[in-house]
């Protein structure tokens, strides 16, 4: 895309240095999504006007950094009565900013960027407003059409830049090993940035993406994929941590996914270790498959795929996450606060203090909530919206809130003895191995397991006042155990909630 920068842009950036603020985003947005930026030779004569004759060296030396205009078009008669109309020449800036504006209107160049406010003005009379913007709007769309890598606060994977990884840790030694020239490739990288955790300073699990259009080169991969948005699995490796760190990394691939809006996440790997086969079977679990192999100089990897914006009926839940079903149920399950956080980390209020505690359950996608419920007419891929109870001495209808969204994947119940009791559970529940005895030996009967997948946090939490204002939820009620509602009550949530799926 050509892009002609304002001549107050190129003042602000290489002849008074970077007086707006917005001007350095600017210039990485534009470098990062490859725009060509382009200057006109009238800018050119007026900064030449400069008297600080040091000050228009300075800036002609950085005219290599930017596209030039050939020449200068002339505006037709249509175009110059149109906007003598309205905005009749006065001076000679009027006479440079429609110069301008005319190699937007002609076609000569796709945007015009500037912080001239009479220009952005003339622009609505030229009915190319969407083609002529200010700093602000640009960053504004650019970052809409090309999201950051998502950030996580709440347990140990942080998102950190490469340059700040070391890469002497014996973590990557197989990496080095497997693939050549990985330490240059990395430190290529050194701005980029990855998902890593660490434990005891040494790194744990390390994850990198990489978002790829639809022109990317896939030639080395057989068979050729076909034009698509793809999220790449760049580099991915867990060690074995016992609080399944590997399925929060595919929460955060999914996530990920949803938010760039791509039509297949894919990995290639090599399947020579133990680690790499663990990895490869993780990934199926959760519906890559099989596409075909890599060939490098490294040599060949297999590929494997996770299609997503479809639903297959015949698979489990899992295997579809993220995808939703088209037409499914909905439920409010409500959670008692001290359970709440520890089950739904992503999820704390803002107040609330979690310690940095690794458990399972905390990192596990897919989870467990222990009932006695009967006679649940629920269904596997249900929606499931978790309602954090309000603390004891509080008000009830603003500190009780609706705030994430689940898919219920599962039910188990009618366990034949203790042992097959705590194996269902496998770490994935808020209680400990004693307290689940307990509940055992209390409710051996009817307890039952109500599996589900942590879908995402809900972007502003939903009160108790609110439900009620709804009418989701009685004047003198709060929800009880999986408290069905209609699927206009759903989107009403979401809708006030500002949350997209």
């Amino acid at each position: 895309m050509k892009v002609l920068l304002d001549t107050n842009i190129i003042v602000y950036r290489e002849v008074h240095g970077i007086l707006n603020s917005n001007v350095h985003e600017l210039y990485f947005w534009l470098d990062k999504v490859k725009y060509d930026k382009y200057i006109s030779p009238i800018t050119i004569k007026e900064i030449e006007k400069y008297k600080d004759k040091k000050t228009v060296k300075i800036f002609k030396a950085k005219l290599s950094s930017y596209n030039i205009l050939p020449e200068v078009s002339k505006p037709d008669d249509k175009y110059n009565n149109l906007l003598n109309s309205k905005f009749p020449v006065q001076e000679e800036n009027d006479v440079i900013d429609n110069q301008l504006l005319y190699e937007v209107y002609s076609n000569r160049v796709d945007l015009l960027i500037t912080e001239d406010r009479k220009i952005l003005r003339k622009a609505i009379l030229l009915s190319c407003k969407d083609r002529v913007v200010n700093i602000e709007d640009f960053l504004y769309q650019v970052k809409k059409n090309n999201p950051r890598l998502k950030d996580y606060q709440n347990l140990a994977i942080k998102k950190l830049p490469f340059r700040n990884v070391n890469l002497d840790d014996n973590f990557f030694d197989n990496f080095k090993k497997d693939y050549k020239g990985f330490e240059k490739w990395f430190d290529k990288k050194k701005d980029e940035e990855a998902y890593v955790c660490y434990q005891d300073d040494k790194v744990l699990g390390f994850l990198y993406l990489k978002q790829e259009n639809s022109n990317e080169d896939y030639s080395s991969i057989t068979p050729l994929f076909q034009a698509k948005k793809r999220l790449k699995i760049g580099t991915f490796k867990v060690n074995s941590s016992g609080f399944r760190l590997g399925e929060r990394f595919l929460k955060i691939i999914f996530d990920n996914a949803l938010l760039f809006n791509v039509d297949e996440i894919y990995v290639t790997l090599f399947e020579s270790r133990d680690e790499l086969k663990r990895l490869s079977e993780l990934l199926k679990k959760w519906g890559f498959e099989d596409w075909g192999i890599k060939t490098t100089e490294s040599g060949i990897e297999k590929v494997l795929v996770k299609r997503l914006n479809t639903y297959d009926n015949s698979k489990s839940v899992a295997y579809n996450f993220p995808n939703l079903k088209d037409i499914t149920n909905k439920y409010i399950l409500p959670i008692k606060p001290e359970f709440h956080t520890e089950l739904l980390p992503d999820a704390k209020m803002k107040r609330e203090v979690l310690d940095l505690s690794n458990f399972a359950h905390r990192y596990a996608l897919e989870k467990i909530y222990i009932t006695r419920a009967f006679n649940l007419d629920i269904k596997e891929g249900d929606l499931i919206l978790f309602y954090r109870m309000g603390p004891e001495n509080t008000i009830k209808k603003y500190s009780s809130v609706i705030t994430s969204l689940g898919i219920f994947s599962g039910i188990e119940s009618g366990f034949n003895n203790e042992q097959e009791f705590l194996s269902a559970c496998k770490n994935r529940t808020v209680f400990s191995k004693k307290q689940l005895a307990n509940l055992w030996k209390a409710y051996r009967n009817n307890i039952k397991l109500i599996k589900f997948i942590y879908y995402k946090e809900l972007n502003n939490k939903v009160d108790l006042k609110t439900l009620r204002d709804l009418q989701i939820i009685g004047q003198n009620d709060g929800p009880r155990p999986f408290t069905k509602i209609s699927n206009e009550q759903f989107i009403k949530i979401l809708q006030v909630s500002a949350t997209k799926i």
